[in-house]
């Protein structure tokens, strides 16, 4: 993969994050996706039985259609074992499993990106490494970071420093053996295998994303990169248990863990950030309500970002008229 592409992925994980660590610097417009008290209608009717094996699983139903939704929190292990008979009997019964949506990029994209010098995320004073122009303690960390992922300054030097982060923890993932792309990939190769359709919820232009990120101040770079650190030291300080909690259907000890991701905290500072994560939120309860309008049963994986706060997907499922089924905790 070029280093173009490595930023444009990276940018594009700014609307789909999955939330990781809880990030040190707060987001100027916080999002609580797990309140102590909430007043999701979801969350307060939650029917309590003994927890199955597996990740947590939620039915929901409406005319006779059944929807099992698995909610996912990626990054996982590479080498992560797990089992679910429920969701392999629902793939069984389904006739179609729908996945979070994904990015469109043409070449054009690529092209433009690339002769407007980095849509604004490159560094204005070339010949400045990006290193050299951060503050010493987030040098320091960067550093360390970059030196775990077993990199040099190099592919970073010319990026600004949140975009520079998202690359770094991408590469530092890798390099640790975390995959961004599970559970995701998993349960795709899993409905392939049984014969049933995967589709994805819809597509999201890379555009936006972009002139977003070029806007960004200073400052918030700054703190941008400082939450995308602070979410790569948490998964490097948690190698055993980042995938285990959700393995099991765990959903106390991963709410534990789980808050915004950096890269939501960071879509959150620019202009028009909230609107884009919030429609990612529409467009994926809206496909899951077209889903519920077809006969059978369908399975989808959605983030439990996307999935449990108030006026989140499970809220807005059941605001349609659909009967929702949670799993124990």
């Amino acid at each position: 993969m070029t280093r173009t592409s490595s930023a444009l992925a990276a940018l594009a994980v700014l609307v789909l994050a999955a939330p990781a660590a809880q990030a040190q610097t707060p987001p100027p417009q916080p999002i609580e996706l797990f309140p102590q008290d909430p007043g999701s209608a979801v969350v307060s009717e939650l029917l309590v039985v003994a927890r199955p094996p597996g990740p947590a699983l939620w039915l929901v139903e409406k005319g006779g259609a059944k929807l099992y939704v698995v909610g996912s929190a990626p990054p996982l292990p590479h080498q992560l074992k797990w089992d679910s008979p429920r969701l392999n009997r629902a793939l069984d019964a389904a006739s179609l499993v729908l996945v979070p949506p994904e990015a469109s990029v043409g070449p054009l994209q690529i092209t433009k990106f690339v002769l407007t010098g980095g849509s604004g995320v490159r560094q204005p004073m070339l010949g400045k490494r990006l290193e050299d122009r951060l503050p010493a303690d987030l040098r320091a960390r960067f550093v360390s970071a970059r030196e775990r992922a077993q990199r040099t300054a190099v592919p970073y030097k010319d990026w600004k420093p949140a975009v520079a982060g998202f690359i770094l923890l991408s590469d530092f993932r890798q390099a640790a053996g975390i995959s961004e792309a599970k559970p995701v990939s998993t349960i795709e190769r899993m409905a392939k295998a049984k014969g049933v359709k995967v589709k994805a919820m819809s597509q999201y232009r890379l555009g936006p994303v972009l002139a977003n990120a070029g806007k960004l101040s200073d400052a918030a770079n700054l703190a941008c990169l400082a939450d995308t650190l602070t979410e790569l030291e948490y998964d490097g300080s948690h190698p055993t248990t980042i995938g285990s909690d959700w393995a099991v259907g765990d959903l106390p000890s991963v709410r534990a863990r789980y808050s915004a991701s950096a890269a939501q905290r960071c879509l959150l500072r620019t202009p028009g950030g909230a609107g884009l994560l919030n429609q990612q939120i529409a467009e994926s309860a809206q496909a899951l309500t077209e889903a519920l309008q077809r006969p059978g049963v369908t399975v989808a994986v959605v983030d439990l970002a996307f999935l449990l706060p108030a006026n989140g997907v499970l809220d807005r499922l059941r605001a349609a008229g659909a009967t929702v089924t949670s799993p124990a905790e």
